[in-house]
């Protein structure tokens, strides 16, 4: 299990080399995947990254600032449909420690220039996020995310292309995209109920996301051939 071994490898504090790439994780289905440019490196999930209860104290500390605002039906570019979303430095003792280490987890590259403040989306249960690819002028070469209170399946699909990968996201999981995929790939929150590689449902309620993302940097842009001029 993947969780399992996520576990190991973070208590032994040993690097990650092969064991969370995405070819050889159950959670990803890349049987629809085509592209030869795409690196097993360009996406890794890692379960269990947290326990259920650190889950909740981040969780309910969300909630409680978020709580008198009202689910947005559209976001500013059209992404996000009812959802609650903040950029936020300052937290409690025990969720900047939760945090902190989640900046530490191994399928994630090392040196990174972290923003200060972490994003927070909160997903109503009816609510999804439409395929886009997050912008390359304000953020850098990595998104990674931890999923709390829901499962869900991601899916990401080439944008001149036709490859489509889907990652299963169980809660308390975390996703690390870069390379090919952090920059011509979509990706999206699936609604409602799916189906995972044909074998189970996915039933996606009300979900939390902490996002974190890197500085960007410009040599990112040219390790993938995009020129901003």
């Amino acid at each position: 299990m993947v969780g399992t071994a996520a576990t190991a490898a973070a208590a032994a504090d040993v690097p990650v080399v092969g064991s969370f790439l995405w070819k050889g994780v159950a959670n990803v289905d890349a049987s629809r995947c085509m592209d030869p440019l795409v690196r097993e490196s360009d996406l890794r999930v890692m379960e269990d990254v947290i326990t259920e209860e650190e889950e909740l104290v981040v969780a309910e500390e969300c909630m409680k600032i978020l709580k008198r605002r009202r689910y947005e039906e559209d976001h500013w570019d059209q992404v996000i449909v009812k959802f609650k979303e903040m950029e936020r430095s300052r937290w409690s003792t025990e969720t900047k420690r939760i945090l902190d280490r989640l900046r530490e987890v191994p399928i994630l590259p090392q040196g990174l220039e972290y923003f200060p403040a972490v994003h927070v989306i909160d997903l109503a249960e009816d609510g999804f996020i439409k395929p886009h690819v997050d912008s390359i002028k304000f953020s850098g070469r990595v998104v990674a995310g931890v999923s709390l209170l829901s499962p869900s399946i991601m899916r990401f699909k080439e944008e001149h292309g036709e490859s489509i990968i889907d990652a299963f996201l169980p809660r308390r999981s975390f996703y690390v995209m870069t390379g090919r995929v952090r920059y011509h790939y979509t990706h999206e929150i699936l609604p409602g109920v799916q189906v995972f590689r044909n074998e189970f449902p996915v039933n996606r309620t009300r979900r939390i996301s902490i996002m974190l993302r890197d500085e960007f940097q410009k040599e990112h842009l040219e390790a993938q051939d995009i020129n901003l001029s």
